[in-house]
């Protein structure tokens, strides 16, 4: 049972959140939240995203199941499932995973500025 219902399930279990918790981060209605969690019906992109971003997991995931999102670590950096298996075996990987969940806002805008300039050089 790999579907957006079970998913939604598994990313509210990991944040501990209820139907409620949702509604209110959300702003969905009560109604179309209980569908989904029930599995009537799939939200539309734009509530897909509203959720995954209350869950604090990838949208792509939340519905095809096919991304893991390191959502926790840096919003909006996705791997698939293999790169992630090989991150996980990457001390040095980690390392910096780490470091960049410790860094400040200042430090992190630095860095992204950073690798804007790099890809505009490109």
């Amino acid at each position: 049972m790999n579907n957006f219902r079970s998913r939604l399930l598994e990313a509210m279990s990991n944040r501990n959140m209820t139907a409620t918790d949702l509604v209110i981060a959300t702003g969905i209605d009560k109604g179309s939240i209980s569908n989904y969690i029930n599995g009537k019906y799939i939200p539309k992109q734009d509530k897909c995203f509203r959720i995954a971003e209350a869950l604090d997991v990838d949208p792509g995931w939340l519905m095809t199941g096919d991304q893991v999102a390191v959502n926790r670590f840096n919003k909006g950096v996705v791997f698939t499932i293999k790169e992630t298996t090989n991150f996980q075996k990457d001390p040095e990987f980690i390392d910096l995973v780490l470091a960049w969940d410790k860094a400040e806002d200042w430090q992190k805008s630095a860095v992204r500025k950073l690798l804007n300039m790099k890809e505009e050089l490109k």
